[in-house]
């Protein structure tokens, strides 16, 4: 089983130390990771749908979470 380590890495064998400063760099670093660790996910034309669609969720996912930090915030004021 891989685990995140204290660097962000996975704590079994991961060698990339490359910390993820932007959304960008963290959405196109599991792309690629996806597609490392699922290479049967890839299509003829070299896509990826599967990991495409982890991108849109991850989206969803951080919008939604903005949309209630910027509401709790606003109750809090």
């Amino acid at each position: 089983m891989n685990t995140v380590g204290p660097q962000g890495n996975f704590a079994n064998g991961g060698t990339n130390r490359h910390q993820v400063r932007t959304y960008a760099e963290l959405q196109e670093q599991l792309h690629r990771d996806l597609m490392a660790q699922h290479p049967e996910w890839i299509d003829a034309e070299g896509n990826c749908p599967t990991c495409e669609s982890y991108d849109r969720r991850l989206a969803e996912l951080i919008s939604s979470f903005q949309s209630a930090n910027r509401q709790s915030m606003a109750q809090a004021a």
